[in-house]
Order: structure tokens, then C-alpha cells, then sequence
């Protein structure tokens, strides 16, 4: 896997803190925070909105946001998602809060995906772009905390914030970009904070400063970004030592540095699900690890065709429209808005349906008439993928559990491992629809594998 893909789940985010809150003087307040918003690079500029207490998104225009503000009116905390509709995706949420017990101003801005801000030919140019974004918000009002950085080693560090939003900022990390507030500045000393080894540094509007341990945020894990990161918080807080920080970096810096990925082949769709899903702030590297020793228990669901008991009920081809028809398509409205794909029987969906099962934990929190429900479901809808791919023949029983599709010598028992799989939280992966369906094709065609 290469750097890229071990890393796509990664984001840059900005986030600006303010002690005052312009939107609580109504429009007037948030219009000079939408000159900066609509300033933005063409790239970035959102063309969307959501009002939190809202119930859809709008196109932005700042016409209808006037007309909607309006009925913010009396409201302690207002927040105003904007969003984007082209790539790269834009999470631009704006919050400001008045009340007794707090007075703030957030712009959080997430770019999404990362790469997006290390294109080769622009990352100077995007880099320029963040700093005269912060210049231009810390002009239209005060500023007592900032960062941008890539959201994976944010959250993977130990800057409070991280893990709290609410925790009051202190010095912890050097990030690629860092805002410090007159009142941290003081408490650091002016004199120490202007002079730290960095990149950039500049002093801002009402007192904050801005500083940058590298030019671009593309190399923040580089053994150069990790050296300016440690000799500026270093600077910062002399009573910490440069090599125990050093350390703790590069070891953070380890997390972004794929390693091999040998999985089972039969689960290999569902365990790249999994670790894309968690992505390396969820501990991929470990997961990677883990899941390269995991091997499914080998599929049990199978007789010799020759001992297939004969079909038992009183209607054989009415049962097998029920399985093949009614409980496949039971399956297909319980899932197909969170897995469009089993709707139409490829063979990709199979692992997509087996990580939402796992992922959802379907094999644990359902109630044992949710059970009763879905076993069926899932056998009908496997056991059609027997019969429609693998050529294969049902076999009827009135104990749904002993039906069978015959797909050579073998007859294969997909509701029973149907049950299986929803039987425990690792059961969807452990009895996966994906490695049922590929173990009868190799019986079926062994020639081909």
C-alpha cells in the first residue's frame, strides 16, 4: 500500500478560536466573517449551507443566509455548517455562543482529503492561501487560539483539544500552523514567542501570533517537520527536553508509514474496509498487524451432495420463489440504503454487506426476533448468489437451516450460515457471506484458482 492510500482517510483542518462573538450583533456581525468565507480560494469556497436548528441544506447565497439568520434571533449559540458540492470536500462550520457562562467565536474549517493540500504544483500556494485566511479572520476579530495541521496527527497528539474542544489551549505541540493569543504570548514572554525557531512567525491584531514550523503542511511528518516541531515547542517550554520530544514525534511518525498487508485473501475486501474505516488515528498500523495473523475458521456450511436429504415440503418450486424472491428482497429493503450495492447481486457487494453486518455490530445488538428476521433474509439473498453465479440447484426443507443449493459435488447450507454469521460480534466476519460465496466458486471451478 502507498503512502497515499495508507493515508486517504486523512484530513487538514483549521480551526480559529475567538474570546468575542460577532454573530451575536446579528448580520451586521457576520458579514465581515463572509467577505473572508467568500474570499476564499475557488478551490475551497463553499456553495452550501445548514443551520444546525435547520432540516436540509441550502445553496449559499448571502441573501437567503440574511433572510434565515433572522430566525437566529434570541438564540445563545448559533452555528452555520457550509459546505461544498464539488470535490474536494468542505466542512466549514461556524459557531459562535454568547451565554453567562461563555462568550466564543470557532471557525473550523476541514479540507477534505488531505493529498488535496500537498498537489505538487499548489502546496505553496494553498499554504499562502491558509495564512492569509488566519491574517484576514484575525482582523475582523480577536483571536486567543488557532491551529492547522493534519487532523490525523492532531488527533493523535497530546494537545488537550484533541481529545476536548472545550479544554482551555495551552502550549503542548508545534503544529504546522499555530496561533497563539495575547494572553499566551504573555505568559510565554512576547520576546521568547517572536523569536522561535520556525519557518514564519508574525505578529497579529490584537496581540496573537502567528507562527509556521514549516512553509507547507505536506511534510508534517517528515524528520525535518518533526525537528522544527520539537525545537519550537522546545523553545517554547525550555523545561521540556529535545530529545524525549523528538522522540515522542517520530514515534507518532511511525503511524503514517504503511506497513505490508497480508490478509487472508477470502476476507481481504472486508479487512481493507475495516482499516480504511478506523484510518491511522483508529490504530491502522495495529490493526494492519493484527488482521495480517487473522484467518477465518474454513466454512463448515457444506455436505456431500450424495447425502443432501430430499426436499420435504409440499411445494417445492413455491418454496424456492420464497427463498430465492421474498426473503432475498426482505434482505435487499433492510440494506439497501446503507449498502446500495445489494441491489443488484454483484459479487462486490458481498464484502460490502459483510463490514456493514460487522461494522454495525448486527452479529451482537439485534434482539433475538430481529434474529428471526434477518437469518432468513441473508440465506435467500446468499443462496441466489449460488444459484445466479455458480449455477447452483435449491434444495428445499421445511428447517430452513438443512436447505441447500447443490453447485456440484457439494450442497451448500447458506441459511445456517446466515445464522452463523449473526451469531456474536465477530461472527460477520468470522462465517463472512464473501468467503461462503468464494469457497463454493473454487469447489465449483478449482481448475480456475
Amino acid at each position: 500500500m502507498s503512502p497515499e492510500e495508507w493515508t486517504q482517510s486523512d484530513d487538514f483542518v483549521l480551526e480559529l478560536i475567538s474570546p468575542i462573538d460577532p454573530l451575536s450583533r446579528g448580520f451586521a456581525g457576520l458579514e465581515p466573517l463572509l467577505d473572508v468565507i467568500e474570499s476564499l480560494d475557488e478551490a475551497l469556497r463553499p456553495d452550501t449551507m445548514h443551520f444546525m436548528r435547520g432540516r436540509r441544506t441550502l445553496q449559499y447565497s448571502r441573501q437567503m443566509l440574511r433572510k434565515r439568520f433572522q430566525d437566529t434571533h434570541g438564540i445563545d449559540t448559533v452555528n452555520i455548517l457550509f459546505g461544498r458540492s464539488r470535490p474536494p470536500e468542505i466542512i466549514l462550520d461556524l459557531m459562535g455562543r454568547t451565554s453567562e457562562e461563555e462568550v466564543t467565536c470557532s471557525f473550523h474549517l476541514v479540507v477534505k482529503p488531505f493529498s488535496f493540500v500537498c498537489e505538487p504544483s499548489r502546496a505553496n500556494h494553498h499554504a499562502e492561501h491558509f495564512v492569509s485566511l488566519v491574517r484576514a479572520l484575525a482582523s475582523c476579530m480577536p483571536l486567543f487560539h488557532g491551529v492547522a495541521h493534519s487532523r490525523t496527527d492532531f488527533w493523535l497528539s497530546s494537545d488537550p483539544r484533541a481529545k476536548n474542544p472545550l479544554a482551555a489551549p495551552r502550549v503542548q505541540e508545534a503544529f504546522w500552523l499555530n496561533v497563539y493569543g495575547p494572553q499566551m504570548v504573555e505568559e510565554l514572554g512576547r520576546e521568547r514567542v517572536l523569536s522561535t525557531p520556525c519557518a514564519h512567525i508574525e505578529e497579529l491584531p490584537h496581540g496573537a501570533v502567528l507562527m509556521l514550523t514549516r512553509p507547507t503542511p505536506v511534510d508534517f511528518a517528515s524528520e525535518e517537520a518533526r525537528l522544527a516541531q520539537a525545537r519550537a515547542l522546545v523553545h517554547l517550554r525550555p523545561e521540556l527536553s529535545l530529545d524525549s520530544t523528538l522522540a515522542a514525534l517520530r514515534q507518532r511518525s511511525l503511524e503514517f508509514t504503511p506497513v505490508p498487508i497480508h490478509f487472508d485473501p477470502d476476507v481481504a475486501d472486508i479487512l481493507l474496509k475495516k482499516i480504511h474505516f478506523e484510518g491511522v488515528a483508529g490504530g491502522m498500523r495495529k490493526h494492519v498487524e493484527h488482521f495480517n495473523q487473522y484467518h477465518p475458521p474454513p466454512v463448515s456450511e457444506w455436505i456431500p451432495a450424495s447425502q443432501a436429504p430430499a426436499p420435504d415440503v409440499d411445494n417445492v418450486p413455491a418454496a424456492i420463489e420464497q427463498y430465492d424472491g421474498l426473503y432475498a428482497e426482505q434482505l435487499m429493503a433492510l440494506f439497501h440504503e446503507k449498502v446500495p450495492e445489494v441491489m443488484d447481486v454483484s459479487q462486490e457487494a458481498l464484502p460490502l454487506l459483510d463490514w456493514h453486518l460487522w461494522n454495525s455490530r448486527w452479529g451482537k445488538d439485534i434482539t433475538h426476533e430481529q434474529r428471526e428476521i434477518l437469518v432468513p433474509a441473508l440465506g435467500g439473498w446468499l443462496g441466489r448468489y449460488l444459484v445466479n453465479w455458480l449455477g447452483g440447484r435449491w434444495v428445499p426443507r421445511r428447517k430452513l437451516e438443512e436447505a441447500a443449493v447443490i453447485v456440484g459435488d457439494k450442497a451448500w447450507l447458506p441459511f445456517l450460515r446466515a445464522r452463523h454469521a449473526l451469531n456474536g460480534l465477530d461472527a460477520p466476519l468470522d462465517y463472512s457471506c464473501t468467503q461462503f460465496f468464494r469457497a463454493a466458486q473454487r469447489s465449483a471451478h478449482p481448475q480456475a484458482h
